[in-house]
């Protein structure tokens, strides 16, 4: 037996119970009925000291696009906007072929961005865009681009967004980013050069989270809601993040869960409150919304990563509930490699492109 036999033997058999709570599927149902309304969801911002409604804003399914000069003529660039809740602006890039129009649809991508990243550079996309993509990145709200978080909440945080709003799952930060990530894909799936029915998602790190969950909110709950018109074909999630969180949490030596340890050392030292917070945060953990991703899927995993520990990316792994295939390497830490971009390049040629 090889080394990479020998590390990856137990792991392969590691699939944990999932952590849903009963009402886990009502919960997001109701999530996602604030962005697929069929009237069209209005959202308020509150004024806190007055405790009355100051502005008014709507969610929109629409691209707001700025044309970018940029000097390739077989690829059009554009700054993209996209009106999202409580008067968030969400901001990023949107490139597809110059040839691309409403006779001539293409497949779809979006990339979802690592941790506190933003929506990367033009650059980073053209490699999708000149293979025959229209390929749409956005920030995550409230990260390190040039969208805000126009949401209030009740309490502060560590420093970070991965204790933020901890009080509620309603509050929680990843609720909205969850719903933004559907939303961007829907917006997507809606433009006229693109065909809605091949839709790929991808990203690493909390990208391949937010590529994970998405592609299972949309598949879930497409036949329950009519403003889903989104069809998800294919997903790769490289060392997906916020999976089996409580294991994540045993095992992790950094990255962003350190932001946990702070908030316990800070405001519940006697882990007084460690199953409330669990709770709270399984209806986030990306494990949990695995069995509904049932689209062909890439998953990769670094053996030595000590932010992401290998066992919590088996457990979302395992509980995938269509075509799947997970690519090891055993040197690798938490971090991106040419390896796995060569494999997703081929990964969605195969699955979107028909090659």
């Amino acid at each position: 037996m090889g080394i990479l036999e020998k590390k990856v033997a137990e792991l392969k058999n590691y699939k944990p119970e999932l952590t849903r709570q009963q009402d886990f599927e009502r919960f997001w149902l109701m999530a996602a009925e604030e962005i697929f309304s069929p009237e069209g969801l209005s959202s308020w911002r509150i004024d806190p000291e007055e405790r009355e409604i100051s502005e008014e804003f709507q969610v929109s399914f629409n691209l707001e696009l700025e044309d970018i000069n940029y000097p390739l003529k077989q690829v059009k660039v554009y700054k993209a906007s996209l009106e999202a809740a409580e008067g968030t602006t969400l901001h990023g890039w949107y490139l597809y072929p110059a040839t691309a129009g409403e006779h001539k649809k293409v497949p779809g991508l979006i990339r979802f961005h690592g941790y506190s990243s933003n929506k990367g550079k033009i650059c980073e996309l053209l490699l999708w865009a000149l293979q025959g993509y229209a390929v749409l990145a956005m920030d995550v709200r409230g990260q390190c681009g040039d969208t805000p978080d126009a949401r209030v909440y009740s309490s502060g945080s560590f420093s970070g967004w991965l204790t933020l709003g901890l009080d509620s799952p309603l509050e929680y930060y990843y609720r909205q980013v969850y719903l933004d990530s559907i939303q961007a894909i829907e917006a997507l799936a809606r433009r006229p050069e693109v065909d809605g029915k091949k839709i790929g998602l991808f990203g690493n790190s909390q990208g391949g989270a937010l590529a994970i969950v998405s592609a299972a909110l949309l598949s879930r709950f497409a036949g329950k809601l009519e403003g889903i018109t989104a069809q998800v074909a294919a997903v790769s999630a490289g060392i997906p993040f916020l999976s089996d969180l409580r294991r994540a949490y045993e095992e992790h030596v950094d990255g962003p869960l350190t932001e946990l340890d702070w908030y316990f050392r800070m405001y519940d030292p006697l882990h007084e409150r460690e199953e409330e917070i669990f709770k709270l945060l399984s209806y986030f953990d990306a494990m949990n919304f695995a069995p509904w991703v049932k689209c062909p899927a890439l998953v990769s995993i670094g053996l030595k990563d000590t932010a992401c520990p290998p066992p919590t990316i088996y457990a979302l792994f395992n509980h995938l509930g269509g075509k799947k295939e997970i690519l090891i390497y055993p040197d690798y830490s938490h971090e991106s490699n040419d390896n796995f971009l060569d494999r997703q390049i081929v990964f969605f040629a195969r699955e979107l492109l028909g090659m």
